[in-house]
This record gives structure tokens, C-alpha cells and sequence, in this order.
């Protein structure tokens, strides 16, 4: 039995010892809190989580990944809505079972960013889009059979004052049984309010891992959904 998680640095584990990223060799962590639920309950782990990615790029893994070893355990950690992942015009993702995305994220500088933000990018798009990315990793999860834990780093997603119609309310109301929370938080914001150690790039680290282990593990047939 494995456990595979997906999702952005948060899963991944940017910046915990193990990371390798002041190595040449930059690799997932084995420390961060899913890694450390498959050592709990006797799992192989895999990561196929990616620091920056955005949401399209976290669904075409699962996806992918559905496709073999039905009897694994998922953990999914959505990232925030307005990452953008594209791939390049030179790639052929046809080619290739493991498209190499970018991801345009608001904090960058470069020309692209700039050109995206000022003129492609709302938030009512990335809120409708982002629920249907949600919902179809759901729907084809539990199409498989295949059981998951589900959490997310945007608020937003949830969100029905502003940029909404009736359509995003109804997969808002779809999909939020399947998502679980830390305590009603998301990781970073839980990791805050417990007083647990985050870097300056607002990642949790080791012992926010381990706390918010024992917080899934101790309840841990509320987090699994199938």
C-alpha cells in the first residue's frame, strides 16, 4: 500500500532539512505531515507535489496517478486559486507522461506575470475553474474507488460576497464535505495560531509537521473520504 500526496511547496516541504535544496539535488521532504501519516499507518509515500505549481498542475497528476494502484491512500493539498500553470509552446505534451508545467504566480516580476495580471486574470475565473478542477479529482476519485484527504491553502475557494454566481455556489456546496481543514484553518494559518515554527516564506516547518500529523492521525477516519 502507498500514499501519494499532490500539491504545491506545502506538501512537497520546501524548506525542511530534507529538501536537498541546498544540494544538487533538490527532492520532496520525508518530513512533512503526509509523508509522516504513511510512516504512521505502515504506507510506502510518494510525493508528486511541486513547489510554485498551481491547481491545473496538481490535477493532472491525480489524474494521471488514478490511472494505477487503485488501493492507495491520496493526500491532496490544493494550492491558492490564482496560480496560472501553461506549458510552453515548444513543449509537446503529447510526447510525454509527465508534462514539465509554469506557473505564473502573482508575486513574479518578469514580463509574462505582468502581462497576465494585467490583462487575463480575475478572480472570478480562477474561483470557477479552480471548483471545477476540485470537483472532477473528486468525482473521478471516487469513481475509482480510490480514498483521499483533501485540504486547501485558499479561503477563496469558498467565498460567495464577491465574484460568484449560482454555478460556483453549487460546487462550492458539492465539494465541502470532501475537504477537510486544521481546526477550521488551513495549514499555514493553523501553524500560526498553535505558535508553531514557519520560515520567512511562511512554510511550516518540522515541528508544525509533527503537530499537524498527530492532528489527522488522531482523527483520522474523519480526515479519509471515499
Amino acid at each position: 500500500m502507498k500514499l501519494k500526496s499532490f500539491g504545491c511547496s506545502f506538501i512537497f516541504g520546501s524548506e525542511l532539512p530534507d529538501d536537498g535544496s541546498h544540494t544538487n539535488y533538490h527532492h520532496y521532504s520525508r518530513m512533512t505531515w503526509p509523508a509522516l501519516l504513511a510512516k504512521n499507518i505502515g504506507y510506502d509515500y510518494d510525493c508528486f507535489a511541486r513547489p510554485g505549481t498551481g491547481n491545473l498542475s496538481i490535477l493532472e497528476s491525480i489524474l494521471s496517478q488514478s490511472e494505477t494502484n487503485k488501493n492507495d491512500l491520496y493526500v491532496i493539498g490544493w494550492t491558492w486559486i490564482d496560480r496560472f500553470d501553461y506549458l510552453t509552446s515548444q513543449y509537446n505534451v503529447v510526447s510525454s507522461n509527465s508534462p514539465h508545467w509554469n506557473t505564473i504566480l502573482p508575486t513574479d516580476t518578469g514580463k509574462e506575470s505582468e502581462f497576465y495580471y494585467k490583462n487575463f486574470h480575475s478572480q472570478f475565473t480562477d474561483k470557477l475553474t479552480t471548483l471545477c478542477y476540485i470537483k472532477l479529482a473528486i468525482d473521478t476519485l471516487k469513481q475509482q474507488g480510490i480514498p483521499f484527504i483533501m485540504t486547501y491553502m485558499d479561503d477563496l475557494i469558498f467565498e460567495r460576497q464577491w465574484h460568484s454566481t449560482p454555478a460556483v455556489s453549487v460546487m462550492q456546496d458539492y465539494i465541502r464535505p470532501y475537504m477537510s481543514t486544521f481546526q477550521n484553518k488551513n495549514f499555514v494559518d493553523w501553524s500560526k495560531n498553535q505558535q508553531l515554527p514557519i520560515s520567512k516564506s511562511m512554510h511550516p516547518l518540522e515541528e508544525a509537521h509533527q503537530a499537524a500529523v498527530d492532528l489527522v492521525y488522531q482523527d483520522i477516519d474523519q480526515w479519509i473520504k471515499l
